[in-house]
């Protein structure tokens, strides 16, 4: 356990637990390291309402017979072996994480993950590649304007967006579950997620911890991913869904600053069913304004490369979402 925890734990403890995130049954005793376990934290006044996976189930999993943390060592073994998979991710409608689903594959090498947003309309697409994040058009774009797919290197201070750390945490699973077993850890209880009874694990951790988590941060880069958590919260609530085959169905993150209604949710599956993924080739990276071909009637004015970032004013944003066409700036 982190000597510095005790402060910032008990503050999302009470911010973040009493603001939704509540306890639908714990496995008791004490948490990890000898310390109370999260659940004993809540008041009194709240509710199962943490079961939004699917509701509390009857019964309960192999794994829900586990100690805590040998429940998240064997998930993080199986899914080691796995390697890759499917995921979908949401957040809610204050949150950073714009909705959408892709591929990641952690085996042979940095994990590489591509993500698209849910919406017809979208143009570009990300992909993540160890410590770096590339935008490029899909597929059907390219084929559409009768160009090859090319790859435009995003400056890292996008990365202050809290989207880009959120998202670079679900590359690899292991990574978390890893994490989080040497946190505070506890049982949440047995619930459901798409039918299948799954079990509930909560672990609470500083955002120092949650950068820890992150695939391949540089000290370089830390700052910029650091800013943009920080938006989020000084703590965060790291919820764990797993089935039977101890496999991880569902992840969750949520800041003490946001609360439950604005949290990360990504949901695993198919997995070892990723298609093989790599960093994009250096004679496919492009600058800026070689995407514009793609984004439609209207050309970009700032992109994400160096190139294109206005002086003192941040780092451009594409939006994958309609209108398309147009970068912002942010920071």
């Amino acid at each position: 356990m982190r000597g510095a925890r005790s402060a910032v734990v008990m503050t999302v403890t009470a911010a973040v637990l009493a603001g939704g995130l509540t306890g639908c049954g714990s496995s008791g005793g004490g948490g990890a390291e000898g310390r109370p376990s999260p659940a004993a934290t809540v008041p009194a006044t709240a509710t199962a309402a943490t079961a939004t996976a699917g509701g509390t189930a009857a019964g309960g999993t192999a794994t829900a017979a586990l100690d805590p943390e040998a429940a998240l060592a064997a998930a993080a073994e199986v899914m080691r072996r796995a390697g890759s998979a499917r995921y979908t991710l949401s957040g809610g409608d204050g949150s950073a994480a714009v909705p959408g689903t892709g591929f990641t594959r952690w085996a042979d090498g940095p994990a590489v993950l591509d993500y698209l947003a849910d919406d017809p309309g979208t143009r570009l697409r990300i992909r993540m590649a160890g410590n770096e994040a590339y935008f490029g058009p899909t597929e059907q774009v390219a084929a559409a304007v009768g160009e090859q797919v090319i790859w435009v290197k995003a400056t890292f201070i996008l990365w202050r967006k809290p989207f880009y750390p959120q998202l670079s945490l679900v590359m690899d699973p292991v990574n978390l579950l890893t994490l989080a077993r040497a946190g505070w850890l506890d049982r949440v209880g047995t619930e459901t997620v798409d039918g299948a009874e799954v079990t509930h694990y909560r672990d609470i951790e500083d955002v120092d911890a949650v950068l820890g988590g992150i695939p391949g941060l540089t000290a370089e880069h830390r700052p910029h991913a650091e800013v943009g958590l920080r938006k989020s919260g000084k703590a965060f609530v790291l919820d764990f869904w797993i089935n039977a085959e101890q496999q991880l169905v569902r992840f969750r993150l949520t800041g003490d600053k946001e609360g439950a209604a604005d949290a990360v949710t990504v949901t695993y599956s198919a997995l070892g069913t990723a298609p093989a993924m790599e960093a994009p080739d250096p004679k496919d990276i492009r600058t800026s304004p070689d995407l514009d071909k793609f984004l439609g009637p209207s050309p970009a004015e700032e992109g994400p490369g160096p190139d294109a970032v206005r002086a003192g004013s941040g780092a451009g944003l594409p939006r994958v979402t309609p209108p398309p066409a147009r970068w912002t700036a942010g920071g």
